[in-house]
């Protein structure tokens, strides 16, 4: 078990392993406060042109330095999911994005930073000039989905966008669960 903290943030107690529902979990000794581990939030888009090409960033710091990637990054205190993605395409990018909606959930436990939940959106943009402005991207650009770059990183191109090819593959939504447990007329 990581062990990210030694003090309890409630009232500065030493934190110590103990059995929490079942699990081990660091507690403290004085108040009994909790110290969950849980993973970040980030999002991702599948960013589309008119001409269907996917928006790729080549990132500039690792992991993956130098790979391609889907834009994405960790979600701020203060803003959903959505609103994490608009600005992290618009930093890594330099374009607007319209969210069309919710595309996959996976969970990337292996990013040697911090496991995090990953909200993978279907998006679409004007084809506008990109203009990445954040030091994490050395540049962006627009790939068929037929000459993607050889280089993926974070396994985009294994978990997201080779189903693109097959939106079949994609896992079927509550709303199909729904309609073939009661029909199309609801």
């Amino acid at each position: 078990m990581a062990r990210t903290a030694r003090h309890c943030p409630q009232c500065g107690g030493s934190l110590a392993l103990a059995l929490v529902e079942a699990r081990e979990r660091l507690c403290c000794i004085s108040c009994g406060f909790v110290h969950f581990l849980n993973p970040a939030c980030a999002a991702a888009g599948v960013v589309l042109n008119a001409a269907r090409e996917v928006l790729l960033v080549r990132r500039a710091i690792e992991p993956w330095k130098g790979y391609w990637a889907l834009p994405a990054g960790y979600q701020e205190i203060d803003e959903g999911p959505e609103e994490a993605l608009k600005r992290e395409v618009r930093e890594e990018a330099g374009i607007a994005i319209r969210v069309l909606g919710l595309l996959d959930l996976i969970y990337v436990g292996d990013d040697p930073r911090k496991p995090a939940n990953v909200a993978v959106y279907l998006c679409t943009s004007a084809d506008v000039p990109l203009a990445p402005c954040s030091t994490d991207v050395e540049e962006a650009g627009w790939f068929g989905l037929d000459r993607l770059p050889e280089h993926i990183g974070f396994d985009n191109y294994p978990r997201i966008l080779s189903r693109l090819r097959d939106p079949a593959r994609y896992p079927p939504s509550a709303w199909n669960h729904l309609q073939a447990l009661f029909g199309e007329d609801r």
